[in-house]
């Protein structure tokens, strides 16, 4: 590397969970100790029907030196993604 070595440590937690065999549900939980940085995304899947979907993605970053008022990691990022798909046959 240019800027010298570093070292970093990266802890990720997955977890899914099939609700029935069309609705889905996922967590992605990450740290990454160069940045100081816990990041979570959380996603709701639903196959209303063959080839067409409906998600709900849910995500933050946390910056894990700075707290907040109620002492927990300051939220840096925060979004929320609803997402409709339709398919159309011919």
């Amino acid at each position: 590397m240019p800027a010298g070595s570093f070292t970093t440590n990266l802890a990720r937690l997955r977890v899914n969970y099939m609700i029935s065999p069309r609705i889905f549900l996922g967590a992605l939980l990450q740290y990454n100790s160069s940045d100081n940085l816990a990041a979570t995304n959380i996603r709701f899947r639903w196959e209303y029907q063959p080839g067409s979907d409906f998600f709900i993605v849910y995500s933050d970053g946390r910056d894990t030196l700075l707290l907040d008022d109620r002492g927990l990691p300051r939220l840096e990022t925060r979004s929320l993604v609803i997402k409709f798909t339709r398919l159309f046959r011919f």
